[in-house]
């Protein structure tokens, strides 16, 4: 416990004050007053933040949406797509490569008779393979010939055939029925091709069944339908082009967007939780706080009940000092903690009166010269009493210096204008003030104009001008209820 003493004829007179009160009313009640300060400030980053959060979460959603549906197109001519070596490159490429298994017909379509083979079939396979990281969801070839060829099978998808003007789409060409179609078509040895002239063209549609699994292609995977066709003896078909769309499925969590907004919301999930937690334990260490300055409190203005008991004439002027100091110290512009610290210092200003004896301080005649002396004495023994309270910054100064004048004139030290503390000439104008507005046991109360008049006539020599300046206004506005 921390102790102010002031010794009077032998007594002890010791104020308490809990040790703790330090401890809360420095580091917890600035650490309080911070985060109240900064809590709109909290609520509108945390906002702010998720929506920023949410509309990348949203715009990599749409992001993703526009890759799926996007169709891709590529084209393949010449050695690229006529390649034996398969092509690793990133990418959904095109390959096609014939088998070495062949043989002849002779077709004799001039019908010359002639008893010698002059076509060959070939049967292609269409390596397609998908070299990236995301899935194939579809995807369609063109394959337009640059010279005639006659087709006898394809395998695995359907086939959109071109034939000029005539569009058909055979989902077999291996159970390929001439009747139901007008596609060009010759029979040879009981065979029916169809006939590709140049510049004719087929689609190949890829088959989702079970048993072909062409699509969707997963990453990395490939397929291989393939076509079988008859070309003249001695000719290929390696100056046709191909023409290649398709478009992908990314999923969701491949996209990297989405991937840093969802880490960034798990991230605010557990700051917001954080921040809750903390939030909690300041508003618990608040209420307990609160409720130790509650006690700091009430300890403080029972003790200077005391003081005012002692003199039934100025009953209750510690605390009625101690709201004008406030009053002045919040037009002067000070705030939250450091106008707390205003109020209990001057609410504690008259501690020294403790030890002035009654008779002294309720003689209701002209005091001697010996007794002004004691009676002028309480100021240094309200330092006396306050020397050990650290809880209140500079808490001695107002006890000290309330009765200093600003013309240098006053007591203890005779100080004069600014360099009495700022503090100790508020609590003069309002001591005085107070003394003025209350019943005494050597005269009434002054009127209210005479007090104007008394505040008026003393500014800059009792007053420090511009505090008595900024009374005045509190009296003449009504702010200050002189009832």
């Amino acid at each position: 416990m921390q102790q102010g003493v002031a010794w009077y004829n032998k007594v002890t007179v010791k104020v308490s004050f809990p040790d703790h009160f330090i401890a809360f009313y420095t580091d917890v009640q600035g650490a309080i007053v911070k985060i109240q300060d900064k809590k709109k400030r909290i609520i509108i980053g945390f906002s702010v933040s998720l929506i920023v959060i949410l509309a990348v979460l949203l715009m990599s959603m749409v992001r993703n949406n526009a890759f799926n549906r996007q169709i891709h197109e590529r084209s393949f001519a010449g050695d690229e797509l006529f390649s034996i070596e398969e092509n690793r490159e990133e990418g959904l490429w095109v390959r096609i490569a014939p088998r070495s298994s062949t043989w002849t017909k002779i077709f004799d379509l001039e019908g010359t008779g002639s008893g010698e083979p002059d076509y060959q079939a070939y049967t292609y396979d269409f390596y397609v393979s998908n070299n990236t990281e995301d899935e194939v969801s579809s995807y369609t070839y063109k394959f337009t010939f640059d010279r005639e060829a006659y087709l006898m099978s394809a395998w695995n998808g359907s086939l959109e055939i071109h034939q000029g003007d005539y569009v058909a789409t055979v989902p077999d060409l291996r159970e390929f029925n001439p009747d139901s179609y007008e596609l060009d078509t010759v029979s040879i040895d009981g065979e029916v091709l169809v006939r590709m002239q140049e510049g004719d063209y087929l689609v190949y549609i890829p088959s989702p069944a079970e048993n072909a699994k062409e699509i969707p292609l997963e990453a990395y995977e490939g397929v291989t339908p393939g076509i079988i066709m008859y070309i003249p003896i001695g000719e290929d078909i390696n100056g046709s082009t191909l023409e290649l769309e398709y478009t992908f499925h990314r999923e969701l969590w491949s996209e990297p967007l989405f991937i840093t907004a969802l880490a960034a919301l798990g991230l605010w999930s557990l700051a917001l939780v954080i921040c809750i937690v903390i939030m909690l334990q300041i508003r618990k260490y608040a209420l307990q706080h609160e409720h130790d300055l509650d006690m700091i409190r009430e300890a403080i203005e029972t003790f200077t009940g005391f003081i005012d008991a002692k003199d039934p004439y100025t009953n209750g002027h510690s605390n009625r000092v101690a709201e004008y100091t406030k009053m002045i110290a919040e037009e002067l512009g000070f705030t939250g903690e450091e106008l707390d610290r205003i109020y209990y210092v001057a609410l504690l200003h008259d501690c020294g009166k403790i030890g002035v004896p009654d008779n002294i301080l309720c003689k209701p005649g002209k005091l001697t010269d010996d007794e002004f002396t004691v009676i002028k004495s309480h100021t240094t023994r309200g330092r006396e009493i306050l020397s050990s309270f650290k809880s209140l910054k500079d808490v001695d100064e107002g006890a000290l210096y309330h009765h200093e004048r600003y013309d240098g004139k006053g007591y203890p030290e005779g100080r004069k204008g600014e360099d009495i503390p700022l503090i100790a000439r508020m609590i003069c104008v309002a001591d005085s003030f107070d003394a003025m507005n209350s019943n005494r046991v050597y005269r009434k109360r002054l009127t209210k104009e005479a007090i104007i008049e008394e505040i008026e006539n003393n500014k800059g020599t009792q007053f420090d001008p511009k505090i008595a300046d900024i009374l005045l206004r509190l009296i003449k506005s009504g702010k200050i209820d002189m009832s």
